[in-house]
Formats: structure tokens, sequence, C-alpha cells
């Protein structure tokens, strides 16, 4: 993406990001002339160049991994910067299981055109180890169906 110059605003926010350590938003925002035009209801987002506010959002957590407690801190985030609501107890009405979540992550991300290539972690591979009562290789096997 460096040397795509369509993409130098998106990388700089990235390169920024990565040597923060705070959280920051990522806006993506339809054309007017789109036939499926969208823009989220919430008046403190930021209106683009066109007066539009944006489709959608990424919120860039300062995390090493992604599990329930960093959720909950970005839907805190947002919440309190975008609803002016603060956020007591959060509760994950329709939860999924890690490869659910993964196979959407990847077939969102094929959607753009990535390469998508999941890495386990040893921790994850030895907690479902413990948690599934299965071997090492049953549990990668596991995991790489999933992907």
């Amino acid at each position: 993406m460096k040397d795509d110059p369509d993409e130098a605003d998106f990388v700089q926010k990235i390169e920024a990001f990565l040597v923060g350590d705070e959280v920051r938003y990522h806006y993506y925002y339809d054309r007017p002339e789109d036939d499926d035009l969208y823009e989220l209801p919430y008046e403190k987002l930021p209106r683009n160049e066109r007066g539009l506010y944006p489709r959608s959002l990424e919120v860039w957590y300062p995390s090493k991994g992604i599990n329930e407690a960093v959720i909950e801190a970005c839907i805190r985030e947002v919440s309190r910067d975008y609803l002016e609501l603060e956020t007591g107890y959060i509760s994950f009405i329709h939860p999924i299981v890690r490869e659910e979540a993964l196979q959407a992550y990847s077939e969102h991300i094929a959607r753009f055109g990535g390469n998508v290539k999941m890495v386990f972690t040893e921790e994850l591979i030895e907690l479902m180890m413990k948690q599934m009562s299965l071997t090492r290789e049953e549990v990668v096997n596991l995991l790489d169906r999933s992907v």
C-alpha cells in the first residue's frame, strides 16, 4: 500500500497508530451517486468533504490481540465518543464462536482483494487443548479447517 498514492492517507494513519498507544477511528464513506448510499445516523461522526457521514467505522485499539475485554473497551469508547453514553455492563446477546468470527473476517477481507493468512498462537492452542481435551494435532487441524 505504501507504493500506491491513493492509499497514502490510510498508510499515514496506520503508521501513526502503530507508534502510539491510543484508540483511533478510521471512517469509510459512500459517494453521493452510490445506489446503496448509507450514512450512520450519529451527529458526532465527522462528515467528509462532500458533507456525508461515514457508512461505517473501524476502531483501532492498541492491543496485541482481540478478546472480550478489548471488544468491551471499544464499545465503551464508541458509546462515549459518538453516542454520549457511559456504559456500565456490556452483554454479548448473540456471541459467536471463534471459528465463525475468523471465517467472517476472512470473507470480509477477501471481498476487498486481501490475502488473509491466520496464525494461531501457542497460547490459544494450549488453551483449546485444555478446554476441549484434544491433542495439539487435533486442535491445529480444527483451527486450520475453520479458516
